[in-house]
């Protein structure tokens, strides 16, 4: 009994002692290592421990769990299994051909149809393409382009192809492809479900974890996003989309340093990412590097002319070094290339009011808001516009319905204050300046119109305060030392008012109003002279009014 003991015991060393040189070895598991360790006793917290350290260098199947499971493994030790490391793949993967799983993932990280048809090219595949397969390709958003070039591609298949892999590889492809083509629909939450369910399946792919976050990026999650890219470059740290749309997900947090970062190496990694061009620019553009960012945007749409969210973000950035009608041009090829760009066609309506096109602003504003209906912004852009034409029942209906979306839209409040003054509602107005001050003391509109609405009612102490704490805000403001000067005015402070016409003066030599009351001031301070040269300027630049006219005449004529 005693000797039996004996050699159960040794037995026992030696078990232990192959498993410590095993696991020495720092080798992921094969599946007959992972046996042995069931067999041998070891499929407890002790094996668990050993797995998480060294991977597996297999795919698991349900049939494979559910034998270890009948031969004795413990829960601990299959859930290790489950979610194992397998070995990151080779660092040279740049000319290996594409899978059916990555022609997917490269729609869904909206690789343009064009690009992905070039690198099936450039590459090859590694499967024959079937009926049903293109089929999947065309509803993800693959083009006949891309349809073709998988047709006529050159196939090298693995030498060695396991049946339980290619099966359960064939379902992981059936939901990256359903996926894709919920993306495409706008169906986000149904491609989120596929493709937790393909990560489930197979936890070690770079790219699935990157479908993944680009899903999550798109349903506003930016922490889930920033989660899978990191987990698909800790698997594939060469994964240059994973790089691009990590730092798309921290510039959205505010991070654009960490952002440009990102895209940069996304760029060392693969130069003809158009991409990460596009959103190096964004990045470069929240920098202030306008330039840059132009730079960029060109580069992306020379290897992508077709992408329209290029075509709109470089829209974005000529509109802030000022060039209108550049801007103006590429929001319109975004918007041909994609009619349901709801940002586009808001952006547009703004260049379009800024060249004082009305019309052609509002019935962007209108196509904005037909796309997306709760943007308040656009309800509020678009209520300006509609008061510009003189249509108050309009602005008030916008910036009402701008303020059923977001009670706390300062703006909003300002411009429906501005509309009820049309409509002779003073006091509603005044309750909707002081509202938006409310919200926003820093509104230099709302301390404006609140001054305006307020030296209408009589009350112009108050008046004149609103009016400095709005030059106090913005001293560039022609408007408001307009309105201060007739405030200035009517209170009998003349050295003031001249002081503030002059102001006005001063930002724009060419408003004869401006000329025009400045004469009327100092005529009345008995600077005759002064006062002519003003209401000579004030005629010379509005020769039809008659009002000017006649007030340079009178006092030339005394001057005689």
């Amino acid at each position: 009994m005693r000797s039996l003991a004996r050699v159960t015991f040794l037995f026992a060393v030696g078990v232990l002692t192959l498993a410590s040189a095993i696991w020495a070895q720092q080798k992921p598991f094969t599946q007959d290592q992972v046996q042995a360790m069931v067999r041998s006793g070891l499929a407890d917290e002790t094996g668990a421990k050993a797995i998480d350290q060294r991977g597996i260098d297999f795919i698991l199947t349900d049939d494979f769990l559910q034998s270890l499971k009948t031969a004795g493994a413990s829960e601990t030790f299959l859930e290790a299994l489950h979610s194992a490391k397998r070995p990151l793949p080779p660092t040279d993967t740049t000319k290996k051909p594409l899978g059916q799983v990555q022609v997917f993932a490269l729609l869904t990280g909206q690789v343009p149809s064009h690009r992905v048809a070039m690198l099936v090219e450039e590459r090859g595949i590694d499967f024959e393409p079937t009926d049903d397969y293109l089929q999947e390709v065309r509803l993800a958003g693959g083009e006949d382009e891309l349809v073709g070039a998988l047709k006529s591609a050159k196939v090298t298949k693995p030498e060695h192809v396991d049946p339980a892999y290619a099966a359960r590889q064939a379902e992981i492809r059936q939901h990256a492809a359903r996926g894709a083509e919920f993306v495409r629909e706008n169906r986000y939450a149904d491609a989120e479900a596929e493709f937790r369910t393909a990560v489930h399946s197979d936890p070690q792919n770079s790219d699935l974890h990157f479908n993944l976050g680009e899903v999550l990026s798109l349903k506003g999650d930016w922490d889930g996003d920033i989660a899978e890219q990191r987990e698909a470059l800790r698997l594939n740290p060469k994964n240059d989309g994973a790089h691009g749309d990590l730092g798309t997900a921290l510039g959205q947090k505010g991070d654009w340093d960490g952002a440009m970062v990102e895209q940069r190496e996304a760029l060392r990694l693969n130069p003809n990412n158009g991409r990460a061009h596009m959103n190096l620019g964004v990045a470069l553009g929240q920098k202030g590097d306008w330039d840059g960012a132009i730079a960029e945007g060109d580069e992306s749409l020379r290897l992508n002319p077709k992408d329209a969210l290029a075509h709109y973000d470089l829209g974005v950035s000529l509109s802030h070094k000022g060039d209108l009608n550049g801007a103006i041009a590429e929001y319109r090829e975004a918007i041909r290339l994609n009619p349901n760009n709801w940002q586009a066609h808001n952006n547009l309506g703004a260049m379009l009011a800024t060249k004082k096109d009305w019309d052609g602003a509002i019935a962007e504003y209108r196509e904005a808001l037909r796309l997306n209906p709760d943007y308040e912004n656009a309800h509020v852009a678009l209520g300006f516009a509609l008061g510009l034409k003189a249509d108050w029942e309009g602005e008030i209906e916008e910036e009402r319905n701008a303020l059923r979306l977001d009670s706390n839209n300062d703006n909003a409040h300002v411009d429906l204050g501005w509309a009820l003054t049309h409509k002779g509602d003073w006091d509603g107005a005044i309750a909707e300046y002081r509202e938006a001050l409310r919200l926003n003391r820093n509104n230099q509109l709302a301390h404006l119109d609140l001054g305006m609405a307020l030296a209408q009612q009589g009350d112009l102490d108050r008046g004149i305060a609103e009016y400095r704490e709005a030059l106090r805000l913005n001293p560039a403001s022609q408007g408001t030392h307009f309105y201060l000067g007739v405030a200035l005015t009517k209170k009998g402070d003349l050295d003031g008012a001249i002081l503030e016409y002059r102001d006005v003066l001063r930002l724009n030599p060419n408003d004869p109003l401006t000329h025009y009351n400045l004469g009327m001031a100092l005529e009345r301070t008995r600077n005759r002279q002064e006062a002519l040269q003003e209401y000579r300027a004030a005629y010379e630049l509005a020769p039809q009014n008659s009002d000017f006219q006649n007030a340079y005449e009178r006092l030339l004529r005394q001057r005689k």
